[in-house]
């Protein structure tokens, strides 16, 4: 309920009355659980960025050769996005509060080990010739990973199961856009 109001309103605009008439308690009793609302926040997004890892790392697990590794990291990531709307708006939309409040420092554990999911798979890529040399790791995964968050945005995208547009998505990065 709280990550609903923190991805609608934002959450400099979301307050602690707001959080607390939504789940229909007295804001101050709010305070018993968190002593502030960026410690609210905090846990909202350290759980999500966890479950991102921890998806990656299951993703891996059944990947297989690196594109197989890819193929499940977009789908893991799709499944989030779709299951986990509003935690993902927090961080897509959010990230100037949550950089001037220091809440990315509570989630960069479990970023990273889901960041080193994705480049393992593709060095191993590249090491194996299944992946092209000559477009650096870092832009790839970087396009890849932000045309994923972005696409909880466009508006044509609900069109699409999440394992249709995962395969979608999966055929424009690993095979490209050029005609055979």
């Amino acid at each position: 309920m709280s990550a609903e109001l923190f991805a609608t309103k934002g959450i400099a605009s979301t307050t602690v009355r707001d959080i607390g008439n939504a789940a229909g308690v007295f804001p101050g009793s709010l305070y018993h659980h968190f002593t502030s609302k960026d410690e609210l926040v905090a846990e909202i997004l350290g759980g999500y960025v966890e479950e991102i890892r921890r998806r990656s790392e299951q993703a891996v697990l059944r990947g297989g050769s690196p594109k197989d590794t890819i193929r499940e990291l977009i789908k893991e990531t799709l499944t989030v996005i779709d299951e986990y709307p509003h935690p993902t708006a927090m961080l897509q939309n959010e990230r100037g509060y949550l950089r001037e409040h220091g809440l990315f420092e509570p989630i960069k554990k479990s970023s990273r080990a889901a960041r080193s999911y994705w480049m393992k798979a593709i060095r191993a890529g590249i090491a194996d010739g299944s992946f092209r040399e000559d477009i650096p790791e870092e832009i790839f995964y970087r396009s890849v990973r932000e045309s994923l968050w972005s696409s909880m945005h466009w508006p044509n995208r609900r069109r699409y199961s999440t394992s249709t547009f995962a395969d979608l998505l999966d055929k424009l990065f690993l095979a490209g856009f050029s005609a055979p």
